[in-house]
């Protein structure tokens, strides 16, 4: 079985974004980045299936340099394949041109199963695989938290979330897109030296014009734009009362009455 990852590299949670005086993305400066996590989920069911049902497993981002990063990271949890589709201007943050460009790549390697992260945590949409399956015509299924293979019979069993503790059963013929859910399967930890050896391996890097996709063409024709981008709103001020606890009610109900809420 051919299977195909996607993956993103997203900035980590470790410093806050600041917002670009465009007011349309963050500056990157100052910044860090990692492999999204949903798609780590991904990277390893897809591993899980390759022990089962043979074949090779191929991991895709779209980006600028830094992005080859989460492909060392796929390589050290041992993909057999990495591709880069090299993006420096829009830096992996446009969704049409993603999807346009990894649809051309699976197109070239005509792979049975595609997985991607149920969502990107730098925008939380949840719309690449979606948007993926319809770029190529594919079946689609999305929250995936169990997948049963039968690559003989060109198909699959998946089970997905549907939300308040209900799942839901399906066979899908293949080759399809599956997004991952959470958990699907434990992430295990990558050692720090098997990314160093990663890095010594081989990446193919592709660029958007070898795909005959012209950034300008697809900013120019995509239908979502950011409009602007708001840091969160001060929710107010949190004020702590100290003292003996009959002190303390006291103060409360004082600073309650002077409030109006009671």
């Amino acid at each position: 079985m051919k299977i195909i990852t996607c993956v993103k590299h997203v900035p980590t949670s470790a410093v806050t974004p600041r917002i670009a005086v465009t007011k349309i993305g963050i500056e990157e400066e100052g910044l860090s980045y990692e492999v999204n996590e949903p798609d780590l989920y991904a990277i390893e069911e897809a591993l899980y299936q390759r022990s089962l049902q043979g074949g090779s497993v191929t991991s895709v981002t779209v980006g600028p340099a830094r992005a080859k990063e989460a492909l060392h990271v796929a390589y050290a949890k041992g993909v057999d394949q990495c591709i880069h589709v090299v993006d420096e201007n829009s830096r992996g943050t446009h969704p049409a041109l993603n999807v346009r460009a990894i649809a051309s790549i699976a197109k070239k390697l005509d792979c049975d199963l595609i997985l991607a992260g149920i969502q990107a945590d730098d925008d939380l949409q949840g719309q690449f695989g979606i948007a993926l399956a319809e770029a190529l015509a594919l079946p689609v299924v999305t929250a995936v938290t169990e997948i049963r293979a039968n690559s003989s019979a060109r198909m699959v069993t998946v089970v997905r979330e549907l939300g308040a503790g209900y799942k839901q059963e399906l066979e899908v013929d293949l080759p399809c897109v599956l997004t991952i859910q959470f958990g699907i399967r434990p992430l295990r930890y990558t050692p720090v030296m098997a990314i160093v050896r990663a890095r010594s391996r081989k990446i193919e890097s592709i660029d958007l014009g070898a795909l005959g996709i012209s950034p300008e063409e697809l900013r120019m024709a995509n239908p979502v734009r950011v409009v602007e981008l708001c840091y969160p709103e001060d929710s107010g001020r949190c004020e702590l009362i100290d003292g003996p606890a009959p002190e303390m009610a006291r103060n409360l109900v004082h600073k309650l009455v002077e409030a109006g809420v009671v």
